[in-house]
């Protein structure tokens, strides 16, 4: 049994990631600029603008040269070591001695290169190694607040988007189990009409509505079903539904066996069969047929039932709309302007109900 608290991971021994050495190569520029203006003041007409090059030129290869030992020091050096044993202020107190014995001896070791470019700047290399040292503060702490700051933006975001996943899943649910029920009642109504007349058909009637519970309750807690088994479910109903109205009610389905394993959202099937039985079929004397088809479009899966009935016209028993709302909201959910759900008169006369599905297969 696997414990419910697992290890915490080893937190992150680099403070520099590599993709950020960008700041770190820009920040201590400004910050320097800030804490000495005399450096580029471009505003004074005594202003040497080629001495304020060679300043800002230096600074800039300083700087750079210093972001990058650090960089390394932290990232290859220091990540290589298992800090995370360690209490958080010892982590700590080794960040913060790091930065000098990172930057005396980079500072040592390019002074001569920065003397070629301005000589002033490193006339007094021990105040050059403090501002260095400061410089790396100031701009690690920057960057530390700054890491902070998007790491939180980061968790909220992502909080909220467990909270909408959560949100969209629970309404995905609520109306794929108000969608159960609404079959499940008719079909019983069904059996309850064969028991006084004929319980032996009652009883091969129940077997098949006990296929359909099953599989109801099944894919109430799924997602996504094999195409086979959404066809299964609807094939199901309509031979209930047959053995309830006999000749009167005729149906086919016509899906090529190579999409039966293409996966889609369970109970989508059933409900527009049942208002084709129920509204094209069930209030006319000589019945009529229902087809089901599934079919590729492209990139796209479309499941059709189509009946032969009276089409939109004012129905002897009018529906509620709520299964064609369900399945459109259900759609919108999952499938967002991807999934859609057309129902209108079909051209041959009767009804058509269509639904537009992203193919979705087995990985």
């Amino acid at each position: 049994m696997l414990s419910s608290r697992s290890e915490p991971s080893p937190p992150r021994s680099g403070l520099i990631p590599w993709s950020a050495l960008w700041f770190g190569a820009v920040a201590p520029i400004g910050i320097l600029l800030l804490l000495r203006p005399d450096i580029a003041r471009w505003d004074d007409p005594s202003f040497d603008v080629a001495a304020g090059l060679r300043k800002l030129a230096c600074t800039a290869i300083y700087t750079n040269v210093i972001t990058v030992a650090l960089a390394a020091t932290y990232n290859l050096g220091l990540a290589r070591l298992p800090l995370h044993r360690l209490a958080r202020p010892m982590r700590r107190f080794i960040y913060v001695t790091t930065v000098p014995a990172v930057v005396i001896p980079c500072t040592l070791a390019i002074v001569p290169l920065l003397s070629a470019v301005h000589h002033e700047m490193v006339s007094v290399p021990f105040r050059l190694v403090v501002q260095g040292i400061l410089l790396s503060y100031l701009w690690l702490g920057a960057y530390a607040t700054y890491d902070r700051l998007l790491a939180r933006i980061r968790k909220e975001r992502d909080l909220a988007h467990e909270e909408r996943l959560a949100a969209q899943d629970a309404r995905l649910r609520l109306l794929q189990a108000r969608t159960n029920p609404h079959f499940l009642y008719n079909s019983l109504n069904s059996v309850m009409s064969l028991i006084p007349t004929d319980p032996e058909l009652a009883e091969e009637t129940l077997g098949r509505l006990a296929a359909l519970f099953r599989y109801a309750l099944e894919s109430s807690t799924r997602l996504a079903v094999p195409l086979v088994d959404e066809v299964a479910c609807a094939n199901d109903y309509l031979s209930i539904e047959t053995i309830r109205f006999r000749e009167r009610l005729r149906y086919s389905v016509d899906v090529d066996p190579s999409l039966r394993a293409i996966q889609v959202p369970p109970m989508l099937l059933q409900p527009l069969v049942e208002n084709a039985v129920k509204h094209g079929i069930g209030g006319r004397v000589r019945g009529g047929s229902v087809t089901v088809r599934a079919e590729l479009a492209g990139e796209d899966l479309l499941l059709s039932v189509l009946d032969d009935g009276p089409g939109p016209t004012p129905a002897i028993r009018p529906g509620t709309g709520t299964s064609l709302a369900d399945l459109r909201e259900r759609l919108r959910l999952l499938y967002g302007e991807d999934g859609r759900l057309v129902a209108e008169p079909a051209p041959e006369g009767g009804f058509v109900a269509q639904l537009r599905l992203p193919v979705v297969r087995p990985s």
